[in-house]
């Protein structure tokens, strides 16, 4: 919304904000998931699971009035960052999602791999932001409503084959 509302001059902040607030969500989940037990880390790993596919219906379902959007002031990278950081979905993804898989990776392949794993989450995390940030704001004009509801549906399907993975492990 700030790419289609401002342009790239202001949506490069709420792109690189997970690389300042997922850090601290997931050194809290990290720290209690490493101490948990493998029923407990199952449980998680399931309800995270549940928590993906009803995101993920909740996309399949979008429609063109999800997406009506009002002009407002361009936001400072504190009050994304906040907004972010008391997200509750970055918790949840952060305890259910993140610190399992790096758990999982740690245990099974040791740090360097889990270490390698969040580096690259990141990367591309910020990295896809940016990109979607440059194209919206470059065509901003051009994204129709039509556009929007299909890619949400599409990236839908691809957080179910994710909450499928968690299934699997848990």
């Amino acid at each position: 919304s700030e790419s289609l509302a401002h342009g790239m001059r202001s949506s490069w902040r709420a792109a690189i904000v997970p690389t300042v607030s997922d850090p601290v969500a997931l050194a809290v989940a990290i720290f209690f998931v490493s101490r948990a037990s493998d029923a407990f880390l199952a449980a998680i790993a399931i309800f995270g699971a549940a928590i993906l596919c009803r995101i993920a219906w909740s996309e399949l379902t979008t429609t063109d009035k999800d997406f009506g959007f009002q002009t407002r002031p361009r936001l400072s990278f504190m009050t994304i960052w906040f907004t972010n950081i008391f997200n509750p979905n970055l918790w949840i993804f952060s305890f259910t999602i993140n610190a399992i898989q790096i758990n999982h990776y740690n245990k099974n392949f040791g740090l360097g791999v889990a270490a390698l794993y969040f580096t690259t989450f990141l990367v591309v995390m910020c990295a896809t932001n940016l990109t979607i940030a440059f194209i919206i704001s470059r065509n901003r004009h051009a994204v129709n409503v039509k556009w929007r509801v299909a890619i949400n549906r599409i990236l839908s399907v691809f957080l179910l084959l994710v909450a499928f993975r968690f299934l699997y492990m848990g």
